[in-house]
């Protein structure tokens, strides 16, 4: 390695003081520098020895990636565009292209490393970084760079010949912090790092080619440029042009290569844009001016159209008919989401059903902690048309039910009618088989209580035999059911497979039934009592 760069050195030497030998004397591509000029823009790039240069980089980098993660993580552009302007990356980056240019192999592997050793230094920082911030879903300014596309590369081009062609002109120099601005090379780092802790590996990916667009267009872009301006001395030019033919050659190769899967990408987003314009237009010709609120998204096959407001859509076969036509075989899913009209934005006050079920709620959840077995699980508790529902869970017998009773009857002043639904719950030791189907079932039931509970609706019953699942269901408003539809099917494996949603809207009545009734049954709730009090 030391053989190497003294030759390098040499050759450096040879060609800051090589005479003005012109490949051709009045080439119009080929511009003079004059070897001072050439000798500062080395010292620039740091091809010649600078005291304390690492040093001077290696801190820079850092504080650029610390201002860099902090603007990515809260979403700020100004900070993210700060951390540009002080990143430094852009200078080996260079001096990999200069040397690439002037044929000295030996610096150019040194400068590259150099920008190789910068980049995981860059990611790990991030990473370790990222761990101290609060986790939360990653911003937009994290997202838009990992998703690159030709324009990106393009962008880089021009920027990496304008960096080029400012480090060798200095009367253009004062062009670099845009220059830096527009071929970020520090936040792409930045963003492989917080999407790699935060386990998405696509993402990271996705901000990695980002980078390496960046990198390969810059060296690229300032080999052509350090030619064309003169840096190169003519003479030197003339002995080591077919090596720098092979060079660029690579460097162009390397490129094109990066420009396929981009430009593939660019090509998606505008097929998708243009699908999603043409479906937005066509459900806006269908709703025909009704106060619906619309959302369109398209992945695959399938177009789910969201609709939100308190005006019924119109039948959705002529929407159907007309989104196959213009999309091709496509299913077409329609979702509407009833919604009531605000007549006042000050927050309500608790009603008196709310009073009503926070005192009920009390009352249960004390019964259950008297209980001697103890293990016991409240599921659910509601009132609907003077019938409280309570659902209660536990392993081995269900908890004595007339001190709720008493309790309900002495310290809730209403006349209340008690439904006590009780689940027992299996233990299951190490080597118990759970049946297949039964596995099934009790996975289908979270998904069902767990949907039921995002929705708002109360799960009256559920049953399933292995071909078909029946859901029946109370609400104040028609819930959505695609998703419950689609987590049941993928559940139960089977192209066959049928669930049937069964809605019942609940609405509320006067209820004079004197007393607290009891209607409890471990199997099945049918015998009722009446308890004193009321």
């Amino acid at each position: 390695m030391a053989a190497t760069d003294q030759r390098d050195d040499l050759k450096l030497r040879e060609a800051l003081t090589a005479p003005f030998a012109a490949i051709t004397d009045h080439a119009w591509w080929h511009r003079h520098l004059d070897p001072e000029e050439r000798r500062r823009v080395m010292n620039e790039l740091a091809m010649t020895r600078v005291e304390h240069w690492t040093w001077r980089f290696t801190v820079m980098l850092t504080l650029s990636v610390v201002v860099a993660v902090m603007g990515l993580s809260a979403n700020s552009a100004a900070v993210v565009i700060g951390a540009m302007l002080l990143a430094p990356l852009m200078t080996p980056v260079l001096a990999t292209a200069a040397s690439l240019s002037m044929s000295l192999w030996g610096k150019a592997i040194v400068a590259f490393l150099r920008v190789a050793v910068a980049t995981a230094w860059c990611i790990a920082l991030a990473y370790l970084l990222s761990r101290f911030l609060p986790d939360g879903p990653l911003p937009n300014e994290v997202r838009s760079r990992t998703q690159p596309d030709i324009r990106d590369l393009v962008v880089a081009l021009a920027a990496g010949a304008a960096g080029s062609y400012a480090t060798v002109r200095k009367d253009a120099s004062a062009a670099l912090p845009g220059v830096a601005v527009a071929v970020a090379l520090v936040p792409p780092l930045g963003a492989v790092g917080i999407t790699l802790e935060a386990g998405d590996l696509k993402l990271a990916v996705g901000a990695m080619l980002l980078y390496t667009t960046n990198l390969a267009a810059i060296i690229f872009a300032g080999v052509m440029v350090f030619i064309a301006t003169g840096f190169v001395p003519p003479r030197r030019l003339s002995n080591t042009g077919l090596q720098l033919v092979v060079a660029a050659v690579i460097a162009g190769a390397i490129v094109a290569a990066i420009a396929v899967p981009l430009y593939r990408s660019s090509a998606d987003a505008v097929e998708a844009a243009q699908e999603q314009g043409t479906a937005r237009a066509i459900v806006d010709e269908w709703l025909d001016g009704r106060d619906l609120s619309s959302q369109v998204d398209i992945s695959g096959d399938q177009v789910v159209v969201e609709l939100r407001g308190f005006e019924p859509p119109p039948d959705d076969t002529e929407l159907t008919e007309a989104l196959q036509r213009e999309l091709g075989e496509v299913t077409v899913i329609v979702e509407w989401i009833r919604t009531e009209r605000a007549t006042t934005t000050v927050p309500a006050a608790p009603t008196d059903d709310d009073l009503l079920l926070d005192q009920v709620r009390t009352e249960v959840e004390a019964w259950l902690s008297d209980g001697e077995d103890g293990d016991y699980a409240l599921e659910h508790v509601s009132i609907t048309d003077g019938v409280v529902r309570v659902d209660v869970a536990g392993a081995g017998e269900p908890p004595p039910v007339q001190p709720l009773v008493d309790r309900i009857g002495t310290n809730v002043d209403a006349d209340l009618t008690l439904r006590l639904n009780w689940t027992e719950r299996e233990t299951i030791t190490p080597g118990t088989t759970v049946p297949p189907v039964q596995q099934v079932e009790d996975d289908m039931r979270l998904v069902v209580d767990e949907w039921a509970a995002r929705v708002g609706v109360t799960v009256d019953d559920f049953t399933y035999d292995g071909d078909s699942a029946v859901v029946e269901v109370t609400g104040g408003q028609e819930p959505l059911i695609y998703r419950l539809v689609t987590d049941l099917e993928a559940l139960a494996d089977d192209d066959g497979f049928r669930v049937d949603v069964l809605y019942t809207e609940r609405r509320q009545v006067t209820t004079t039934a004197p007393g607290v009734n009891q209607l409890f049954d471990p199997d099945a709730p049918a015998t009722a009592t009446t308890a004193p009090g009321g």
